[in-house]
């Protein structure tokens, strides 16, 4: 029974550690989206203006238009028939255009 017992721990491992790899993907992307990235050059996270697909510049009215544009093309409740990859990607997308937005609404101060 021992055997058996560490041979199952064993082969859970090694599934857990390889499979990722073999469609992939390393270990640390399966990560939770808030738990710290490693400092080992990643990429910074995109402005607020390359989300929303807009210049820096852009007005209040311009920032509203795009928004409203990006958010249609990733809206969870579109997307809720293709799949749970797909409706799970198009709700990280929507948390990322909508804190795009939020950031360009407060960087514009009030109306």
């Amino acid at each position: 029974m021992l055997v058996v017992g560490v041979a199952f721990v064993v082969g859970y491992w090694l599934v857990s550690v390889f499979l990722p790899l073999l469609r992939g993907r390393t270990p640390a992307a399966d990560a939770p989206a808030d738990a710290p990235s490693p400092s080992d050059g990643a990429a910074p996270p995109p402005r607020w203006f390359e989300v929303l697909e807009v210049q820096e510049s852009a007005s209040r009215e311009e920032i509203v238009a795009a928004y409203k544009r990006r958010i249609s093309q990733y809206h969870p409740d579109k997307v809720q028939h293709l799949g749970p990859e797909l409706v799970a990607l198009a709700e990280q997308h929507a948390r990322e255009i909508n804190a795009a937005y939020d950031t360009a609404l407060r960087l514009r101060g009030p109306r």
